[in-house]
């Protein structure tokens, strides 16, 4: 399957990564903490960290990365209508709503490959959060607002092999009279098109397995799918793929017939 939809190799067109942290307190970051806790978890070339109480910069394995501190919350309304699709932290609302001030956090110039920067992004946020009195991460591009704990969880299972998506990529789930139906918001982020499942009479665990599994799969082996081609999770299996304006996003979405 790997070679039916792998794509030819071609420049990325490189976009800015960027996401918050919330912190309980208005605390300016402490940088040297947050190096030293980067260069003990992560093998990466990382330069020293500078820039003052407002704003920091570090350079990692040649990717620029900016630290802002601002000493106030991010707003509640902002918070409030993420939550309402944060289906793992059903207490966001009230653990937030309380926040003091918030670190910005954006990779923005590096010549490095989107899933690349986005793993070093990935570290970045955890070294903050280990490093700072934080609260969870917003991430308002994906529509994610995810808990201190299990960001930090799903990004310990981080490797050459694992993609966190549930960090990177928000896996909606809708249902009405005639099924289930599940969509990807964020693979725009990766140059890709979002994908939907539409109304399936399977479960919504296995629309959800599988939608996560061939989104892992795009993004791992940098695939392109074509309208009128077919996926699955096995050489028998053949699931048809349409390309059509989108039903849970925004423009065109690649239909998987699951």
């Amino acid at each position: 399957m790997r070679s039916l939809f792998k794509s030819k190799s071609k420049k990325e067109n490189i976009r800015i990564i960027l996401g918050m942290v919330m912190l309980a307190d208005e605390l300016p970051l402490n940088k040297d903490a947050f190096y030293q806790d980067f260069i003990k978890n992560y093998s990466r070339k990382a330069k020293k960290i500078t820039g003052d109480n407002s704003v920091s910069t570090i350079t990692i394995d040649c990717q620029l990365v900016l630290i802002a501190h601002m000493p106030v919350p991010i707003p509640n309304s902002d918070i409030e209508r993420t939550a309402e699709y944060a289906y793992n932290w059903e207490t966001a609302v009230e653990d937030t709503k309380d926040h003091k001030s918030h670190l910005i956090v954006s990779i923005t110039s590096g010549d490095a490959s989107t899933i690349e920067r986005f793993k070093i992004f990935t570290e970045v946020i955890c070294s903050l959060l280990r490093t700072t009195n934080a609260i969870g991460v917003y991430k308002g591009n994906q529509s994610l607002l995810i808990q201190k704990e299990s960001y930090l969880d799903i990004a310990s299972h981080m490797d050459d092999e694992t993609l966190p998506l549930y960090l990177w990529i928000y896996f909606g789930i809708r249902r009405n009279e005639n099924g289930f139906s599940s969509y990807t918001y964020g693979l725009k982020e990766f140059n890709k098109l979002e994908m939907e499942i539409i109304e399936s009479s399977k479960s919504p665990e296995e629309i959800q397995s599988f939608i996560y599994n061939m989104t892992h799969y795009v993004l791992d082996y940098d695939v392109s799918f074509k309208d009128g081609q077919t996926c699955g999770m096995s050489a028998d299996e053949r699931i048809p793929i349409t390309l059509s304006k989108g039903v849970f996003v925004e423009g065109e979405s690649f239909k998987l017939s699951y």
